[in-house]
């Protein structure tokens, strides 16, 4: 989670970056995938940014200011 005045610098792909870096180098994971909710946009754009692809929606699967959205799942494959 980045402070506002954080945000549109580029720092959450960055992190995003060095996290599959250490996952897939390190760890030597195949495979990473996480979920995020449909109105973060600008949070699905960095993890697109950083090598995530849409892998599929969880329907009404969470909650945004209170009402139920869908949930987008993002994967991200070695190489």
């Amino acid at each position: 989670m980045l402070a506002p005045e954080a945000r549109g610098h580029g720092l959450g792909t960055q992190a995003t970056r060095l996290t599959l870096d250490y996952a897939f180098h390190i760890t030597n994971l195949r495979m990473v995938w996480l979920k995020v909710l449909a109105p973060n946009t600008a949070g699905i754009w960095a993890y697109e940014k950083a090598g995530f692809r849409t892998a599929g929606n969880l329907r009404e699967a969470g909650y945004w200011l209170g009402q139920t959205r869908d949930e987008v799942i993002v994967d991200a494959v070695a190489g």
